[in-house]
């Protein structure tokens, strides 16, 4: 049996324009090798007649509809990304209608549970493996929030967006099982960590290395506004210094006392005046200016900090997963030496076991899978079987259509 399902992952400004470029095909992918550009001509949107940019879109939504006093965060989530989806199976048992329906009645889930006018994009790749779709959700709130938290911050919300999404389906008619919840410890879990871990790692190497050349960039920046502010002070040193200048002093007891000096030294104090007062107010510009990048550098490190953190952790991540499929494979083998002379054909049916998991898994059967040839022709056996049943499913579906056309007429 397939399953339902559905994930959310939310977004802030600086993650929407890639998500952007990856639904809408905006370049070629450097990390997912999945996708068949010959089959992007495919996609389509339903809720676009045309490729939109994101960020116009949702600052859009947010210019109409926020009704919040406050500036918003810079660090707010403004977008919220559904990915709804079933196994290769499901879909190959669907015509390209029903395929469509199954897409647009997800779409309609989402508005009836979260809001029409916060669904700004609903993307459908057809250039992959498996058919999948993309729904783009604004935050805002009855009340005119942007509050992503009002909407997700319960726990229970995304066991119930299971839970609900799974009934809607199967009311409408399509043949699936409740998706597993992603805080149960399951074989599935793991399965989806293992195939997520390595572009989550790859994506946090990106973006270390962007925080990396915007330190850089800034250190450069303060050592230019300490040149500037040098170079000002070394302007002056060809003016004669005010206690070197001559000055003759005139009157005295009747007249009142002044003094003489040249006029040069005269247009230099006027200089010095003059280029003393702009220095004192580009200096007070600088210095703010250079407390300013001096704490977006902190901030820009204790950034950095975190993604090391992070992407240490999912390195751990993924070597012990490495570690559970090499143990998982060794076992696999000790079962095998251990049974082929007790069990008639037993790599044929290793395989054939080996060809199912991987069918419901949405991944191609390739030769390395299999250890022997035995495994391959097991392989082989399962997808004539399954080919067998795929024809005596379309000619069943076909005689109950007959049959109804045929109750029409009467």
């Amino acid at each position: 049996m397939s399953f339902a399902v559905i994930h959310m992952k939310k977004f802030k400004s600086p993650d929407v324009k890639g998500m952007q470029i990856h639904n809408q095909r905006e370049k070629e992918s450097q990390t997912n090798m999945d996708i068949d550009k010959e089959r992007s001509s495919l996609n389509y949107d339903l809720l676009n007649h045309a490729p939109i940019d994101y960020d116009e879109r949702i600052q859009q939504e947010i210019d109409e509809r926020y009704l919040g006093e406050r500036a918003i965060r810079k660090d707010a989530v403004r977008l919220c990304s559904f990915v709804v989806t079933s196994d290769k199976t499901f879909f190959d048992g669907l015509d390209p209608q029903e395929e469509k329906r199954f897409f647009e009645e997800s779409v309609k889930f989402l508005q009836d549970r979260y809001g029409e006018k916060n669904m700004v994009y609903a993307v459908v790749h057809k250039d992959e493996k498996t058919p999948h779709m993309h729904v783009g959700m604004v935050p805002i709130t009855s009340e005119g929030k942007l509050a992503a938290k009002q909407f997700f911050g319960k726990k229970t919300e995304l066991q119930q967006l299971q839970d609900k999404f799974h009934e809607h389906v199967t009311k409408k008619g399509f043949d699936l099982e409740r998706g597993v919840s992603s805080d149960r410890k399951h074989i599935e879990a793991n399965r989806f960590k293992a195939l997520t871990v390595k572009e989550e790692v790859k994506s946090l190497e990106n973006e270390l290395k962007e925080k990396l050349d915007d330190k850089q960039s800034l250190e450069k920046s303060v050592k230019d506004i300490e040149g500037r502010l040098s170079d000002l002070g070394k302007s002056l040193n060809h003016i004669k210094k005010v206690d070197e200048v001559e000055v003759k002093e005139k009157g005295g007891l009747v007249r009142s006392r002044t003094v003489e000096l040249a006029q040069e030294d005269f247009e230099g104090i006027k200089t010095l005046a003059k280029v003393s007062e702009s220095l004192k107010i580009k200096s007070e510009q600088f210095e703010g200016y250079w407390i300013q990048e001096v704490q977006k550098n902190d901030r820009l490190k204790d950034e950095n900090s975190i993604l090391k953190k992070e992407n240490d952790r999912l390195r751990d991540e993924n070597k012990e997963l490495v570690r559970e499929n090499t143990f998982l494979t060794r076992t696999l083998e000790k079962v095998k030496n251990y049974y082929k002379d007790k069990v008639k054909d037993f790599s044929h049916h290793v395989g054939a076991f080996k060809a199912q998991v991987l069918d419901k898994m949405g991944e191609r059967l390739l030769k390395k899978h299999f250890t022997d040839e035995q495994e391959v022709n097991g392989a082989q056996i399962f997808l004539k079987v399954k080919e067998n049943e795929k024809q005596e499913k379309k000619v069943s579906r076909g005689k109950e259509a007959k049959n109804r056309n045929d109750g029409m007429e009467r």
